[in-house]
């Protein structure tokens, strides 16, 4: 090989070295790091990163009651359990627990490692909500978009959204849905929602559930496989963590006769991230 060519081929490493250390450095920059996070390896459920909700059903028709009783630390795992329970005027008994008031992030990846319940009428699900949603101004709002009053409504618009980073049902096993539910600015409600067919039942080991929410898109991932990917309606104001599992509803339908209690809603770890770079 001639000195010449071999001059060449040294310049053409040395330049593709710089520019992969160019974009190393800038990709580190950029990371997400740790920022929040449980791992559930006490005894008990550290009460000052979560609530636990106690609630007569919800608003889709559901059969549970929420009550803290199934909420639980065992063996380094989060229990949420799922029974035959006559509790007030439900049949069945399940467990919701929140972060509001303690941690509601704006932007960030949110990391869940998870078994979910099997069974019709069973509906897991990971999610976030609102910190601050102002109940009345929307009221307000949507009254004055309807009358054609739009234009003497604030600017700052306190529609509200939900993050669905996860949502099963028990009868579709190896069925996942990530969804945004939000608003435009005129007060239209959109959706914009993946659907996830894998070639595993997510009920019978654990999987890791995730979104990444940046300021211009999120994205959904199971397994590091991206889900789904949305570009519109982002909110941009702070969200808390909502974990549970819901029992029957307009959605996954009631538990039949093939349905068996108790299920449990396993969650190995939770772990949230953000970027150096949104909060400079």
């Amino acid at each position: 090989m001639n000195r010449k060519l071999i001059l060449v081929i040294v310049c053409a490493m040395m330049l593709l070295s710089g520019r992969l250390l160019s974009q190393s450095q800038s990709e580190s920059k950029n990371s997400w790091e740790l920022v929040w996070s449980d791992e559930f390896t006490g005894n008990q459920l550290d009460t000052s990163k979560w609530n636990v909700l106690v609630r007569e059903q919800s608003k889709h028709n559901e059969l549970q009651y929420y009550v803290p009783g199934e909420v639980y630390v065992e063996n380094g795992v989060l229990r949420i359990r799922s029974r035959v329970r006559k509790f007030g005027s439900q049949e069945y008994t399940s467990g919701r627990l929140d972060t509001k008031g303690k941690f509601a992030p704006v932007y960030g990846r949110f990391e869940i490692r998870a078994k979910l319940p099997a069974g019709k009428g069973l509906w897991p699900a990971h999610w976030l909500y609102p910190q601050n949603r102002d109940w009345q101004m929307e009221t307000i709002m949507a009254d004055a978009v309807a009358n054609g009053k739009e234009g003497f409504i604030p600017e700052e618009r306190p529609w509200y959204s939900e993050i669905d980073i996860m949502e099963f049902l028990g009868h579709e096993p190896n069925i996942l849905y990530g969804t945004l539910h939000y608003y435009t600015f005129n007060g239209q409600k959109r959706s914009s929602s993946g659907k996830w067919s894998g070639a595993v039942d997510y009920t019978k080991d654990f999987h890791i559930y995730a979104l990444e929410w940046e300021p211009d898109s999120m994205r959904w991932y199971i397994d590091g496989q991206l889900l789904h990917v949305s570009t519109d309606g982002i909110p941009h104001t702070p969200h808390y963590l909502i974990l549970n599992t819901a029992i029957g509803g307009s959605w996954p339908g009631n538990p039949d006769s093939t349905t068996t209690f108790p299920r449990f809603h396993d969650i190995d770890y939770v772990r949230i991230f953000h970027k150096k770079a949104y909060f400079k």
